[in-house]
């Protein structure tokens, strides 16, 4: 569809491919009619869900009119009242507060323990009550779907309609229970027919707000809500929306599953938290507030966040924290990125044309030779991060000036690739003589930049840093004759493969295979500085770092014995299957094993400290660094389940 009124793009349905992209100033969602009908329709549902609770309040009132009858046992009025009520009432705060998770175990609790409770103070016998529980539990489990039903409904009508909407459809629900119960009151249970009814009507009522405003505990009603509510209205469901403008829109009930929103701009765009959004780059709250809002970025933690593609121009990033984001193809243009930590971000295909990106950290960030730094401000810029700040700072004195940091990228981007078979007879060593014979002869080798990646069983690649000027082919073909023949030298049978590449490629993203790197800027680091790459300190380096940390943890662990948490585990147990499970995890590449071992280390010191000693932002680092390793890898990693399952009790024991 070509043809609209980009101003008003209510109801419509996008299809394939549509050359107009200017929808600045939009207003999108449902027509005034659909809104009108969907009042209506939240009017006669709310008529009819109100028989729920008044059935639920009516066998509730005939358990209470029951405990009455019981003349042997002296069970007074008030008693009676106690013994049905308490348990009722209890049960719908409880939902109100924790949602409906545990709900068996609140309801076997309620039912049993609380009017035991009762009995034993009473000092009756407990066959009586027993005989009641089932009634009891019968109205209970009613309670709970009546409030589900008008929570949903008044979430699903609110979204759709706004508050007016939402007001007659609760006034409906009200009045009809007050008009089906209306006659003269003479019993009591009669009386609490109504007080039951409207207890379930009003806890339904909070729930449906609590899930308006975004509680996770009822974060399901709303996104049915949503559903229900988006069905009719604006559709961009798998539309190329590439470059295009929604700035200053209002775009509720709008379908953008599936759609394509490289480089879309949303500034100021509002009404996207009631449409539907799944697998966009738009779902997570913090991220959509970023690219609505992206002068209000600054400071803010964005660690594994997906911001691919997205249209930050701009954007006010200041001291961010964006360690293990993926921001491949983002445009940055005139970004201020100033002290951000940009540590493990994929950047591949970024544009960062007059961004500020002075005092940056960029530990281990993937770039390519399409990532743009055209007229970047750059003063300094820091190549690793430690635990008290950034380090290791570029240039090692003074400033770049104008021109010299985009030379600085240039040179680190420059790689000569070469495939290595035979590796595990002697590798290490053979290599770095090739190196060392192919440096002497050859100019603009940069040994102090490698990555070895493991490609299949005994085959690796070998990037080796290299100057832009530098002769690739033929330094390829020095390490490759070089690396062979000292392999023969050593004794060992070689299967040469002598074909060297007319053109040598850039590793332009990472590989899920292991691999271990000195690389200071792209790719995954284990050692810095020079490395020589025929002695000792090459061979299995990246091996040994993880060797020397998991002695370090478990020294530290042995120290932190008697730390338990609220709920009685072992901390030192939880830190144990972190580590284990980090080093069992086949996901993982070598370098992230190391990350994720220090970041153990981190909380493990961290832990040993009283709470007021205890540095609150290294704690959070740690956490940060371990679900940014997570989020970039499948349900498959070791670590990714055994985070899960341990990281909220973590976040407690460490006061976060």
């Amino acid at each position: 569809m070509n043809k609209y009124d980009s101003r008003n793009i209510c109801s419509i349905t996008f299809k394939g491919s549509i050359q107009n992209k200017e929808f600045s100033n939009a207003s999108a969602g449902h027509k005034n009619i659909h809104k009108l009908l969907i009042t209506l329709w939240g009017i006669l549902v709310g008529v009819l869900s109100s028989v729920i609770p008044l059935v639920s309040g009516f066998v509730a009132s005939q358990v209470l009119r029951e405990l009455q009858k019981i003349g042997d046992f002296n069970i007074n009025t008030k008693e009676a009242i106690l013994i049905t009520s308490m348990p009722y009432f209890f049960s719908l705060y409880y939902i109100a507060i924790n949602g409906f998770k545990k709900v068996g175990i609140s309801i076997i609790f309620i039912l049993t323990i609380v009017p035991n409770i009762f009995l034993f103070i009473s000092e009756y016998q407990t066959n009586i009550i027993i005989e009641s529980l089932p009634f009891l539990g019968f109205s209970i489990t009613l309670a709970y779907l009546g409030t589900t039903i008008i929570a949903l409904l008044i979430t699903t009508v609110y979204t759709t309609s706004g508050t007016l909407s939402q007001f007659l459809t609760l006034a409906s629900v009200v009045f009809t229970a007050i008009v089906l119960t209306k006659e003269e009151k003479v019993l009591l249970e009669d009386v609490f027919i109504n007080i039951f009814t409207i207890a379930i009507i009003f806890t339904g009522y909070i729930i449906g707000k609590k899930a308006i405003r975004g509680s996770p505990k009822f974060a399901w009603i709303k996104k049915i809500a949503i559903f229900l509510s988006a069905t009719g209205g604006t559709s961009f469901y798998g539309v190329d929306l590439t470059d295009a403008c929604f700035d200053n829109s209002h775009l509720p009930h709008t379908d953008f599953r599936k759609a394509i929103l490289t480089r879309a701009s949303f500034k100021n765009v509002t009404g996207l938290e009631l449409s539907r959004l799944q697998d966009t780059i738009l779902e997570e709250p913090h991220v959509r507030k970023l690219l609505t809002n992206p002068e209000d970025g600054a400071g803010k933690d964005y660690t594994g966040a997906n911001l691919s593609g997205a249209n930050l121009k701009g954007a006010n990033l200041a001291g961010a924290i964006l360690i293990g984001a993926n921001l491949n193809g983002a445009d940055l243009t005139d970004a201020n990125l100033e002290a951000a930590n940009l540590s493990k971000t994929q950047l591949l295909d970024v544009n960062f044309s007059g961004a500020n990106l002075t005092e940056t950290c960029i530990e281990d960030w993937s770039i390519n030779s399409r990532t743009c730094f055209d007229k970047v401000d750059c003063k300094r810029i820091y190549i690793k991060q430690g635990k008290h700040g950034f380090l290791e700072p570029k240039p090692d004195s003074g400033e770049f000036q104008d021109g010299e940091f985009e030379r600085w990228i240039d040179e680190l981007q420059e790689t000569v690739d070469v495939l290595l078979h035979n590796f595990d007879f002697g590798g290490w060593q053979a290599l770095g003589i090739a190196l060392d014979k192919t440096a002497n002869k050859y100019q603009g080798i940069n040994k102090s930049r490698w990555k070895i990646e493991q490609k299949d069983e005994n085959v690796v690649l070998a990037q080796i840093g290299v100057s832009p000027t530098a002769d690739k082919p033929a330094i390829h073909q020095s390490i490759t004759n070089n690396y062979y023949n000292e392999l023969s030298i050593q004794g060992h049978k070689a299967n040469i493969l002598l074909n060297p590449s007319e053109k040598v490629e850039i590793m332009e993203s990472k590989n899920e295979n292991p691999q271990v790197s000195g690389d200071l800027v792209s790719g995954d680091k284990t050692t810095s500085g020079d490395v020589n790459l025929s002695g000792v300190n090459l061979t299995n380096s990246g091996s040994m770092a993880l060797v020397n940390l998991n002695g370090q943890i478990n020294n530290t662990i042995q120290q932190i014995q008697d730390i338990k948490t609220e709920k009685g585990e072992d901390l030192a147990t939880i830190l144990t299957a972190l580590q284990e499970s980090i080093n069992d995890d086949s996901i993982l590449s070598e370098a992230q094993k190391k990350e994720a071992l220090e970041a153990v280390e981190t909380i493990a010191e961290e832990a040993q400290k009283t709470p007021g000693e205890r540095i609150l932002k290294l704690c959070s680092m740690a956490l940060n660094a371990l679900k940014g390793l997570t989020a970039a890898v499948t349900d498959a990693s070791k670590l990714a389940t055994t985070l899960k399952t341990y990281l909220p009790t973590l976040t407690t024991l460490l006061g976060l």
